[in-house]
């Protein structure tokens, strides 16, 4: 082989490089269609180029490129890439197509390549979840924690799943590291909201939603629907009537928050503006069998039977219709 020949294969490699380096400045530009241009020139140059082909995956993830992205990533795992980054790049890609199985497995790669990758741990979490996977999810909380003890989001989330899988007491425990670690974290204070409520722990619920709520001037409507409920049940209607006002206030038509103004003033003893909310709740929600027999509770109280019976009848058509469904 002659001295040119020898040389060819060296000029590619620079010549391939130039024109990596021209992608990275355009992407400092922010123009992600030259710097694909100049990667796959760098590319027909030197095909097994990593450093090319890592960058080309993350320009077709950005352009929402995700099924030549995730080719991309491939090609670079076959090629016998170990760096983790890679497999959490394979792994976002494939969730981004709803493919949390796929995702799933990249990630164990890359906590196969490198067991402190946070991220990875992170995104891990995500996909177990969304597979029902719980005690898994379970699982990457705890060694997230174990990294970074002092990481709220995963106290708040480790409660979340602990809660659907009835461990109450469990859960409990976790939001109040969370609310020691940061006590106005509105999420955790949410959580433990209705968690109590749950619990059965209505006045202690009621005061992390007033919290929420008063203090830190929270306005989800979920939030405020809950306050409401608890408020009613430990009997403060100054509390509930409030809140039903802020609810509605942000949506006029919610059904639920029209039901608890029918039941507030039920509770008030006045008849006639609870039956006008339990309708205007009913006129939004036709089938429901608690408002219809909230109707016909009220009718037969002021001695209409006739009312009575037909909301009744109503309420229990519709609970057949259910039932069949």
């Amino acid at each position: 082989m002659d001295t040119h020949t020898k040389e060819l294969p060296r000029v590619r490699a620079l010549e391939a490089t130039t024109y990596l380096l021209k992608c990275y400045r355009e992407l400092f530009e922010g123009d992600l269609l030259k710097a694909l241009y100049y990667i796959d020139r760098a590319l027909e140059l030197e095909p097994d180029f990593r450093l090319a082909l890592f960058l080309k995956g993350l320009i077709l993830n950005a352009m929402g490129e995700i099924n030549k992205a995730i080719d991309t990533f491939e090609k670079l795992v076959n090629y016998g890439s170990k760096n983790p980054i890679v497999w959490v790049f394979l792994g976002q890609s494939y969730g981004l197509l709803g493919r949390c199985d796929k995702a799933f497995s990249c990630y164990k790669n890359a906590l196969g390549t490198e067991n402190k990758f946070l991220s990875a741990f992170l995104l891990k979490l995500i996909c177990t979840e969304f597979l029902g996977e719980y005690e898994e999810a379970l699982k990457s909380c705890d060694e997230l924690l174990t990294y970074a003890p002092r990481f709220v989001p995963i106290w708040v989330k480790k409660a979340d799943i602990l809660r659907k899988l009835g461990k109450y007491d469990d859960a409990l425990l976790c939001l109040k590291k969370a609310l020691e670690l940061k006590p106005n974290d509105k999420n955790a204070l949410y959580l433990m909201g209705v968690l109590l409520k749950r619990m059965g722990k209505f006045k202690e619920s009621l005061d992390c939603f007033k919290k929420l709520i008063d203090e830190l001037g929270v306005r989800w409507l979920d939030a405020i629907r809950h306050a409401v409920s608890v408020a009613l049940i430990v009997g403060d209607l100054e509390t509930a009537e409030r809140y039903i006002k802020m609810g509605l206030d942000i949506r006029e038509d919610d059904v639920y928050l029209w039901y608890y103004k029918g039941e507030l003033y039920e509770r008030l003893g006045k008849s006639d503006e609870a039956l006008k909310y339990y309708k205007k709740a009913l006129s939004l929600y036709p089938y429901r069998v608690d408002i219809l027999l909230s109707i016909a509770r009220i009718y037969e109280r002021l001695g209409d039977v006739k009312k009575a019976v037909e909301y009744y009848n109503k309420a229990i058509e519709c609970r057949d219709r259910s039932i069949e469904k």
